[in-house]
């Protein structure tokens, strides 16, 4: 009970402490609320100005932020345009390495030689020889006539036609911006000139970059179309000449001119191509008295035959195997085949007798291999027959078998051909010309001057020089009858078979410029007389145009200061005085 009493006293006790403490705090808030109440002014106040100051602070920041993402968004689209200019640069450059690619391969192509080779094709081709007509007749001076196109391309043209079509580097979209409610505008449109006048530069330096580049090429293929045009004007130019030639070819052929007969059958005979494989050497010569066309032909080793049998297939390895001739079948190909290309030669030397002149033709097959003792190439006449022209008509060529056949014409060859056994021709061409005349022993000596020497003496002294150097190999060289007309003055024959052949030599004791016309005259004449090269030697000099008509031709320049080396050479000595010459002459 006494515990309960206490209990009640202490509480009583703390609650009096509580109100007595509330009460004095109440008494001394109302004896100082005007300090109190400035406290908590100042306080409230103080709360406010950092409230103010924090939702500025928010403000600021929202706008930095936005003008942040302006100046973003601006560097984005400056970057996409960058970006895209590069591109456009880049495929422009691409197309124009692929324009250039393509036109090499075609510069390329037409160099190389048209159509692919198939062996086995070739074969069966040189198999059917006799049983096809190799040339129709009625389409032989279209044969002899040169059609042949400019096998050149014109890349200049190409390129530019290319040019044309590609697409040029596209206009930038520059930055633009719209109305910005921005209190940094200033700063957003500064940077945006600044990455517009940026892009501005990048495209116009890339502009140039690509105007430059096609200048270049336009350049190099502005060259290269100068060239183009210089060559196929040298190549028309040709064509013309070469067809003028056989213009002339015709008419004399018409008229039964004895060389012009020969060179007609050497004509037709060169165009045949058996096989892309085979050498292509002929000559001829007509003999008006007994009209007879000896035919002297080279004939393709067995070395520049086909081997190719077959393509086999071998099913476990998945893979077609290439089976070879043997000797012996080679052998025997080569000895059908060679045979068959005789009596075809011979069968398409009468069918194009279109004056019928012709009474016989001679074959004399040549080989030019070498040597195996010696190791040289030689020249030898491994088969020869002469026949009828009524006598061959008779024979049926698409049943016979050729060797039998040649046989039967009394034809000469080694029992095995390909032995390349050399035999005695049965008529061989001679080198005798109705043209040549006896050649003179011209005496010059260190005193003589070679521009006033007398024109006949000065053409036999060619000769005697020419003889001089085309003896070393047993060549030979005649003089033609004197016209002063511009025309032959001399022939060599050349034995060589590699370099060799028949070659028109004209001699010139000028005292002024050669000019054009002379080295043209000559060409024609080369082409005329089927020779394979022309030499014109002059005591004075050429112009620039007989250099360069002369040049990609087979012809040769010889000025003075040449004739000089090449008399000098051969233990001769003279002199050239133009201008004493032209006084002496006058």
């Amino acid at each position: 009970m006494a515990r309960r009493n206490d209990k009640g006293s202490a509480l009583l006790i703390l609650v009096g402490l509580l109100t007595l403490i509330i009460i004095k705090i109440f008494e001394f808030v109302v004896e100082n609320i005007v300090i109190i109440g400035s406290i908590v002014g100042v306080v409230i106040i103080i709360f406010a100005i950092l409230k103010l100051i924090e939702n500025q602070d928010s403000r600021k920041q929202k706008e930095l932020d936005l003008h942040n993402a302006i100046l973003k968004d601006l560097n984005e689209k400056y970057e996409k345009q960058k970006v895209k200019i590069e591109s456009d640069k880049e495929s422009l450059l691409s197309s124009l390495r692929e324009i250039e690619n393509d036109l090499g391969i075609l510069e390329k192509d037409s160099e190389k030689f048209s159509g692919s080779y198939d062996p086995i094709e070739a074969i069966s081709k040189l198999q059917n020889i006799l049983k096809t007509d190799t040339i129709k007749s009625n389409e032989i001076w279209d044969l002899l006539y040169t059609s042949e196109e400019f096998k050149s391309v014109n890349t200049n043209k190409l390129f530019l036609e290319k040019v044309k079509s590609l697409e040029k580097i596209e206009q930038p979209d520059y930055i633009q911006t719209g109305e910005i409610k921005d209190k940094r505008s200033e700063e957003v449109e500064k940077k945006k000139k600044e990455l517009n006048k940026s892009i501005k530069i990048i495209y116009n330096d890339n502009v140039d970059f690509i105007e430059n580049r096609i200048s270049e090429l336009i350049l190099s293929y502005t060259q290269k179309g100068e060239k183009w045009n210089i060559e196929y004007e040298k190549f028309i130019e040709s064509q013309k000449l070469e067809n003028s030639g056989v213009d002339l070819l015709k008419s004399k052929y018409y008229k039964k001119d004895k060389s012009s007969i020969a060179e007609y059958h050497k004509k037709i005979l060169e165009k045949l191509v058996y096989d892309p494989n085979f050498p292509k050497n002929v000559l001829t010569d007509y003999n008006k008295e007994n009209n007879v066309l000896i035919i002297e032909y080279q004939l393709p080793l067995i070395k520049q035959f086909p081997v190719t049998k077959e393509f086999r297939y071998i099913k476990t390895r998945n893979e077609y195997k290439e089976i070879k001739y043997s000797g012996r079948e080679l052998d025997k190909l080569y000895s059908d085949i060679i045979y068959r290309i005789v009596l075809d030669v011979i069968d398409i030397t009468y069918k194009n007798d279109l004056i019928n002149v012709l009474e016989s033709v001679v074959f004399n097959g040549w080989t030019n291999a070498i040597n195996k003792a010696t190791g040289l190439y030689n020249k030898s006449c491994i088969l020869s027959v002469v026949c009828d022209k009524n006598e061959f008509g008779t024979i049926n060529l698409s049943e016979v078998h050729p060797k039998e056949c040649f046989k039967s014409l009394k034809g000469i060859s080694a029992n095995k051909i390909s032995s390349l056994t050399p035999i005695k021709p049965i008529i061989a061409i001679s080198n005798e010309d109705d043209r040549f005349v006896s050649s003179q022993e011209i005496y010059i000596t260190s005193s003589t001057n070679l521009a006033s020497m007398h024109w006949e003496e000065f053409e036999h002294l060619i000769r005697e020089i020419f003889e001089k150097e085309f003896s070393k190999n047993g060549g030979e060289v005649k003089v033609t009858q004197s016209s002063r007309d511009g025309g032959v003055d001399a022939i060599a024959f050349d034995p060589d078979p590699i370099r060799g052949g028949k070659i028109v030599i004209q001699a010139k004791r000028y005292t002024n410029i050669v000019g054009v016309s002379a080295v043209r005259d000559l060409y024609g004449t080369v082409m005329n007389e089927g020779a394979t090269k022309g030499i014109l030697v002059t005591t004075s000099d050429y112009g620039s145009d007989s250099f360069k008509f002369a040049k990609d031709k087979p012809i040769t320049l010889l000025n003075g200061g040449n004739l000089l080396y090449l008399l000098e050479k051969h233990g001769y000595n003279a002199r050239i005085n133009i201008k004493e010459a032209k006084d002496e002459l006058r």
